[in-house]
C-alpha cells in the first residue's frame, strides 16, 4: 500500500469514527456553537492525524522501546513465507487499483465541475440583482419569488413575497449566516464530499454541519425576541419556496421539521458541555493507532 493510499483511508476512517461519536453524544444537545466548533474540528483532525508519526517518539524511549520488543518477542508467532516463483501473467492488482482510480477522479471532476457551476451560478445572481438597504441592511433583490438564502456577506431576498414581520424575521437570520461567515463551513463541508466523495459519512457529516447553522440562526432570531409560534408558521409558509441557487445558507432550508423541533426542545444543561471533551481521548487514540 503507498503512503498516500494509506493516509486517504485513514481520512475516511476517521470521518466515519467521529460521525459515529456525533450521532452517540452530541447530535441532540442545544450547543450549537460548540457543535459548530466540534463538526469542523472532526474534519480538521481527520486531515491531520495521519501526517503524525509517532515512532519517532517511541524510538527516543527507551522503556518504549523495551515494551515494543518484548510484545515481538512473547506475543507474536513468528511466521516464515515460502517463496512463490513469478510467473508472467495479467496482473489483475494493478488493473483494479488503476480503474479504481479512474473511477475515483471521474466523481472528483463531476463534483468539482458541479461545485464551480453552483459558485458562478451565484456571482451571476449577484451581478444581476439590483442592490438596495431594507431596514439599513445591503441586501440584492431577487428578480423573482424565490426562497431568501445568503452566501458569505450577500444577501439574496425577495421582498414582495414576505409581509414586514416576516422581513425582519428573515434579515435577522440571514445576517447571522453573514455575520458569523457561515458560508466558509458550508464551502469546507463541499470541499471534504469533493475529496472522499464515495464515503457516505462525510455526506452526512456535511449535512449535519449545515442542520446545525441554521439552528444557529434560528436560535438567534429568537433570542432577538420574535415569538417561537409565529416565526415557526412563517417557516411553514415558505417551505414552498425554491431557492435561487444550492451552495447557499437559506431561510428556509429542509428538514423544517428539525428546525421546529430543536426550537421547542428544552435546552441541555451546562454540564452537558462536558460531553465535548470526549473529543480529545478519541482524537489521542486515532493518533496512537495511525
Amino acid at each position: 500500500m503507498t503512503p498516500e493510499l494509506a493516509y486517504f483511508l485513514k481520512i475516511n476512517v476517521g470521518i466515519a469514527l467521529f460521525y459515529a461519536f456525533y450521532r452517540l453524544f452530541l447530535y441532540k444537545d442545544t450547543f450549537f456553537h460548540w457543535r459548530r466548533t466540534a463538526l469542523l474540528c472532526f474534519f480538521g483532525v481527520s486531515l491531520l492525524y495521519p501526517m503524525l508519526n509517532l515512532q519517532e517518539w517511541v524510538k527516543a524511549h527507551e522503556p518504549m522501546i523495551a515494551m515494543a520488543d518484548l510484545y515481538a518477542t512473547t506475543l507474536l508467532p513468528e511466521i516464515v513465507f515460502d517463496e512463490v516463483p513469478i510467473t508472467a501473467g495479467i496482473n489483475w492488482q494493478d488493473i483494479t487499483l488503476t480503474s479504481l482510480k479512474v473511477i475515483y477522479l471521474c466523481g472528483v471532476i463531476l463534483l468539482s465541475i458541479r461545485f464551480i457551476v453552483q459558485l458562478i451560478s451565484i456571482i451571476r445572481l449577484r451581478i444581476r440583482c439590483k442592490a438596495m438597504k431594507i431596514q439599513g441592511v445591503r441586501v440584492y433583490v431577487l428578480n423573482k419569488a424565490s426562497g431568501p438564502f445568503s452566501f458569505f456577506h450577500w444577501i439574496f431576498i425577495h421582498p414582495e413575497s414576505h409581509t414586514e414581520e416576516e422581513l425582519n424575521e428573515v434579515l435577522v437570520h440571514e445576517l447571522t449566516h453573514a455575520r458569523q461567515i457561515h458560508s466558509a463551513d458550508v464551502v469546507f463541508g463541499e470541499w471534504m464530499c469533493i475529496a472522499c466523495w464515495f464515503n457516505p459519512f462525510v455526506w452526512l457529516m456535511k449535512r449535519e454541519i449545515r442542520n446545525n447553522l441554521e439552528y444557529m440562526a434560528d436560535q438567534h432570531v429568537l433570542q432577538t425576541g420574535y415569538d417561537h409560534k409565529t416565526y415557526q408558521y412563517h417557516l411553514l409558509g415558505l417551505a414552498h419556496h425554491k431557492a435561487a441557487a444550492t451552495l447557499y445558507n437559506s431561510f428556509n432550508v429542509l428538514p423544517l421539521k428539525n428546525r421546529i423541533t430543536m426550537m421547542n426542545k428544552k435546552r441541555t444543561k451546562e454540564i452537558g458541555r462536558t460531553k465535548y471533551l470526549m473529543f480529545l481521548p478519541l482524537a489521542a487514540l486515532l493518533m496512537i493507532i495511525s
